[in-house]
């Protein structure tokens, strides 16, 4: 589900007894709140494995690369799922710090206790009720109760409740490479030096690595370099060719034919749409 056209704000709830894998690992310039009531699922955020249990919410902030996909071969699950823009977010810090409205978006996981379900769950179907609404006081209501979600979510994840994430060696293996790649994005990273970092043979890491993140290792390394490529054209006045090259990239017309195809237009049309300066 994406933020629908002309749309601030949206949320659905889905019950779902089918396997379900989103194919490919994304990401986009609004945010994603997913809360699961049943079931088991499991996000892969830019580059750390999050199992999710009833009662786990992911958040997922702008340009977050991530994938959800099956734990196991159970199929059941029920959820919620919100996205909203920064058009919203303004909205709802005309009375909330923006500051504690983002912070949850830092812990990407938080767990929500079973004593108080029943209550969070009762916001989340509130916020739903108003989102089907078209009166004057709609638009309102979504922004005190996303208000409340918020400031609940912030209270439970100083309780420190979040279960341990139980993942395999080769799994952790796949997590120190990505956050590897995250950090020495700009430097020359090969899928044989990277493979034999996990102790793994080139063709076993590959498919290993394209199970657990959803990604190809070429494709995963190209969308952090441009993720981080974004940044610096939104917050700096380096020229296109400068920032390719920080990013790792030798050629600036290579830079900018892998930019397009990720992130739908060119570098310089990116900039000024975006531009901060």
């Amino acid at each position: 589900m994406g933020l629908p056209e002309g749309r601030d704000l949206y949320i659905e709830r889905e019950e779902n007894n089918k396997p379900y894998v989103m194919k490919n690992s994304h990401m986009h310039d609004y945010y994603e709140m997913y809360y699961l009531m049943a079931g088991t699922r499991r996000y892969f955020i830019n580059h750390t494995l999050y199992n999710m249990e009833p009662g786990d919410v992911i958040l997922v902030g702008k340009n977050d690369l991530h994938l959800t996909t099956m734990i196991s071969s159970e199929h059941y699950y029920e959820r919620y799922l919100m996205t909203f823009n920064d058009n919203f977010v303004d909205k709802v810090c005309e009375n909330i710090d923006r500051n504690l409205f983002l912070s949850a978006f830092k812990s990407k996981k938080v767990h929500v206790p079973v004593s108080k379900r029943y209550a969070f769950e009762g916001l989340l179907h509130k916020l739903s009720a108003e989102c089907e609404k078209t009166d004057e006081y709609a638009n309102y209501l979504s922004q005190a109760h996303m208000s409340e979600i918020i400031i609940f979510l912030d209270r439970c994840a100083g309780l420190g409740v979040v279960p341990f994430d139980d993942i395999s060696v080769h799994e952790e293996r796949i997590q120190q490479v990505c956050k590897y790649i995250v950090n020495y994005y700009n430097q020359p990273i090969t899928l044989a030096e990277i493979s034999k970092m996990a102790y793994m043979s080139p063709t076993y890491f590959s498919k290993k690595f394209k199970k657990v993140t959803g990604f190809g290792f070429n494709e995963y390394l190209n969308n952090v370099r441009i993720k981080m490529a974004t940044n610096m054209l939104i917050e700096t006045q380096y020229s296109v060719t400068e920032i390719a090259r920080f990013c790792g990239y030798k050629d600036s017309n290579y830079f900018g034919d892998v930019f397009k195809k990720i992130m739908g237009v060119s570098p310089s049309k990116y900039r000024k749409a975006n531009y901060t300066f």
